[in-house]
């Protein structure tokens, strides 16, 4: 009986030791962090879904494709946004350098509206006039 106790002492004397010795070796953590706070962004959705500015004069010639703009998805990269449209009674998403018919891309998007390429030719769709914001009311300030 006393070995046996021997035994389980001398088992548990080497687990510590061992768990000593991988303490003193094992690598220091790093720090934790302390509490981080994402910064605000105020009126996300306010700017992203405001309708582009008026059209102004054009150096391309307006385009002949039925094309009508519905909406847009503006990022801060006027090249970086994605517009919607209707062609041909369907809607589709584009961002630059996709192809919205065969031979007609989406090739740049900038202040005065839409640009494509047209089998090698540039054509403009100018950004629509702002329309009024219909069904929706502005709360006073108080």
């Amino acid at each position: 009986m006393q070995s046996l106790m021997q035994l389980v002492l001398t088992v548990a004397a080497a687990w510590l030791a061992a768990q000593s010795v991988l303490a003193v070796w094992r690598t220091p953590q790093p720090e934790l962090p302390q509490a981080f706070e994402l910064p605000k962004i105020p009126g996300l959705l306010a700017q992203h879904w405001r309708a582009p500015p008026v059209a102004q004069a054009s150096d391309w010639p307006r385009t002949t494709l039925d094309v009508q703009w519905i909406g847009s998805l503006k990022a801060q990269s006027l090249q970086d946004t994605i517009v919607v449209l209707t062609v041909n009674k369907q809607q589709r998403a584009l961002s630059v350098g996709q192809r919205l018919a065969p031979g007609v891309v989406l090739e740049q998007i900038d202040g005065r509206g839409l640009v494509f390429n047209r089998n090698g030719r540039r054509e403009r769709l100018p950004w629509p006039e702002e329309r009024p914001v219909v069904g929706i009311k502005k709360a006073a300030n108080t």
